[in-house]
């Protein structure tokens, strides 16, 4: 009950966010990328939703059907409205995928950005407080569980399906789900740069 709605939503997130580095980044390494950007007339935000947007409905099906097997199948506890799952699936999607972008903009080559969600996503097992409490880490280490959004979906989970308790105080939780979407538009423009140049550097 506890780790399954934890370590597979980890495998989920690890998988959204190769998914969505290698199609962004793969156009770069092949030089397409000043095609893809043309297609949207020049618009990242197009090239973008255009590209990330099926990947969301897939993901989000895939996201459903692994909930619905935990509490429909398993029967596992969910103490809350379903919507209130549902939501913060679709939300903590979005948001693996806007942090798989926000590296992309930060390291637009395919290989250092995928080296980097692997670190992280594999490094979410141990990190995020699922088999570890989060408050007996150093805090070296600690700090970086706030940045990954798996972390938060955990959250949200624990305090909505398990415990069942007000939605109000898992207000900060789906707010750190949608500030990731917010965090990597700030740094659009560096990823419309580096597909205008579409120079990769293996």
């Amino acid at each position: 009950i506890y780790l399954c709605n934890s370590f597979a939503p980890a495998v989920l997130a690890l998988m959204i966010m190769l998914v969505t580095v290698f199609s962004i980044c793969e156009e770069i390494k092949r030089a397409t990328s000043v095609e893809w950007l043309a297609t949207a007339h020049g618009s990242i935000v197009v090239a973008l939703l255009g590209k990330m947007l099926p990947h969301t409905m897939i993901f989000s099906i895939v996201g459903v059907f692994m909930q619905s097997l935990f509490y429909g199948y398993n029967h596992y506890p969910i103490n809350c409205e379903v919507w209130i799952m549902i939501l913060a699936m679709v939300m903590f999607v979005v948001a693996c995928q806007a942090f798989a972008l926000f590296v992309c903009c930060l390291l637009p080559n395919l290989r250092l950005a995928l080296s980097v969600v692997s670190l992280l996503g594999v490094l979410s097992f141990s990190i995020t407080g699922f088999s570890f409490p989060l408050e007996n880490m150093y805090g070296a280490v600690a700090i970086f569980s706030y940045i990954i959004p798996v972390r938060y979906y955990f959250l949200i989970y624990i305090d909505q399906a398990l415990n069942g308790i007000s939605l109000y105080y898992s207000r900060y939780y789906f707010g750190a789900l949608a500030i990731f979407p917010l965090v990597a538009s700030t740094m659009l423009w560096r990823l419309k740069k580096a597909c205008e140049r579409s120079v990769y550097v293996p």
